[in-house]
């Protein structure tokens, strides 16, 4: 009866599905290794166990009620409500390994390349209102991308889009992971101060001034997440809404300057930031093939999002 039931959830876990709870357990793991660096650990372990007990629940009821559309597209996106909490732990979980941030490395590394700074140099050499507006708005599409990639991939209802929201959750994931061991705070917290800068005078500039002050945490600087996503995104778009895709392009570009205008990263991590979003494609289209092959069949399973 137990081995029978445990088939019957395998059969109905999806590779996102598969790709959540890895990464709960692997940091829930990872949490477990540096608990003595710690505050409030138990905290942690307490949410991991929360969020394990949702997407248990929503594997559930999309099973029970597989007509349910609330139901069926929280269980098709869900962990876009799982990364912003996972990217703001890794603040806590990144001197783990590392009892002190690399800045000093990226600083120097910076320095020696391009014999500047260009996070700084870049922002004062443009440092036009105009141009300050576009890069905050650039900076700020980010976000919107995410939403409307996440909600145009499940609508679209088919594997290959299923396969690409894997890839963009799954990369967030792999990013995270580099977050917990690499501790890289990036340029806005070592090498300014953003609250001794003049308060941009625009409306997406007020706006992205007080992500940057009050929500963004001194994390994941290398590699760019916001550069690799973007690029995965605009890869998605490419691949599965060619129409589209040209009008996110300037956005995606953008974005890899607005991160280096707006001080959140290094130009090294723009450019790591590239690289691994090519990287992170290929290895989250293998594991997501080898995770459907691992379920038997997941899609001819009765699986709710294929009926």
């Amino acid at each position: 009866m137990i081995k029978k039931a445990s088939h019957t959830f395998l059969k109905y876990l999806t590779p996102l599905d598969f790709a959540s709870i890895f990464y709960v357990v692997f940091s829930g793991a990872y949490l477990f290794f540096g608990r003595e660096r710690l505050i409030n650990v138990q905290e942690h372990f307490y949410i991991r166990l929360l969020l394990l007990i949702v997407i248990i629940s929503l594997l559930t009821f999309s099973v029970k009620y597989p007509k349910n559309k609330m139901i069926i597209f929280f269980r098709g996106i869900y962990p876009i409500f799982f990364i912003s909490f996972f990217y703001t732990e890794t603040s806590s979980l990144k001197n783990i390994l590392f009892h002190n941030n690399l800045d000093v490395f990226f600083y120097n590394a910076e320095q020696n390349l391009w014999h500047c700074q260009p996070s700084i140099a870049f922002s004062k050499f443009m440092n036009d209102a105009w141009f300050n507006e576009i890069m905050n708005l650039c900076y700020f599409s980010y976000y919107i991308i995410i939403i409307i990639t996440c909600i145009l991939l499940f609508m679209k209802n088919t594997l290959p889009a299923q396969k690409a929201i894997f890839t963009v959750f799954f990369s967030f994931y792999l990013y995270y992971i580099i977050f917990d061991i690499l501790p890289v705070a990036g340029p806005q917290y070592y090498a300014v101060n953003l609250n001794s800068e003049p308060l941009p005078p625009y409306f997406f500039g007020k706006i992205m001034h007080q992500i940057l002050i009050n929500i963004e945490k001194p994390t994941g600087a290398f590699p760019s997440s916001h550069v690799g996503i973007a690029c995965i995104i605009a890869y998605v778009f490419f691949k599965q809404f060619k129409k589209i895709f040209f009008i996110i392009l300037p956005f995606v570009i953008g974005i890899c300057f607005a991160t280096v205008y707006l001080k959140a990263h290094y130009l090294v991590d723009v450019i790591a930031g590239v690289f691994s979003a090519f990287l992170f494609i290929l290895i989250s289209e293998y594991v997501f093939n080898k995770i459907s092959i691992l379920t038997k069949g997941w899609i001819n399973n009765k699986n709710p999002f294929y009926n």
